[in-house]
């Protein structure tokens, strides 16, 4: 309830209390002047009136903020449960956001048991092509994931996806063209995750 209506309460209720002393008082000095009682009775009832149509008045406003008090707890529980919600998910996603890979990943963990099932009968030639096998897997849950090998060997040098580890005289090889490849480059999607390490076609010394 707002300060005014509390002020509005306590005057209504104040001048109540004091037109009943003055009529008490009155009666008690041996009655009032004729007509006088009759204003004084209904001065009283106008004040009871205004006084019940404050007490009203406030048991509304009392109402009102209530309410509004209410609503204010509610928002701020479910806007709190919304955070916890938020923060759960965020939790989550972090944890468990390679769930997806590991799955695919994990024919390619049956592939190198298989393979190493084979090593133990000494097969070698189901050790390689199980081993081929495995590695064409892995290759292609890489690519369902965005991640290409770097193209290098007889291409021309690209600093930005090789780097060079040695290079080697040639009359075969373009001049700065990659002869070989020591250890594949990859890249996510459009972004180099890794360069490919290779090695770099060069003139002979003498040559023009």
């Amino acid at each position: 309830m707002s300060q005014d209506k509390v002020e509005q309460l306590k005057t209504a209720m104040k001048a109540k209390k004091d037109a009943e002393s003055r009529l008490a008082a009155a009666q008690e000095q041996g009655g009032l002047a004729p007509g006088l009682e009759d204003q004084y009775k209904a001065k009283l009832s106008e004040l009871e009136s205004a006084l019940e149509q404050a007490r009203a008045l406030a048991e509304e406003q009392t109402a009102k903020a209530k309410e509004m008090n209410d609503k204010y707890l509610r928002l701020y529980a479910e806007s709190d449960n919304a955070r916890k919600r938020a923060a759960k998910d965020k939790e989550d996603a972090i944890r468990y956001g390679n769930e997806k890979f590991i799955k695919e990943l994990l024919p390619v963990i049956d592939g190198l048991e298989q393979a190493l099932s084979h090593a133990e009968s000494e097969d070698k030639a189901s050790i390689v092509e199980g081993v081929q096998l495995v590695l064409k897997q892995f290759f292609k849950v890489l690519e369902n994931f965005g991640v290409t090998p770097v193209d290098a060997v007889g291409l021309p040098f690209d600093p930005y996806h090789h780097e060079a580890i040695a290079h080697h005289e040639s009359e075969e090889h373009e001049p700065h063209s990659v002869v070989s490849q020591y250890r594949r480059g990859y890249k996510l999607h459009d972004r180099l995750i890794r360069p490919s390490l290779v090695t770099v076609a060069k003139p002979p010394e003498g040559s023009k």
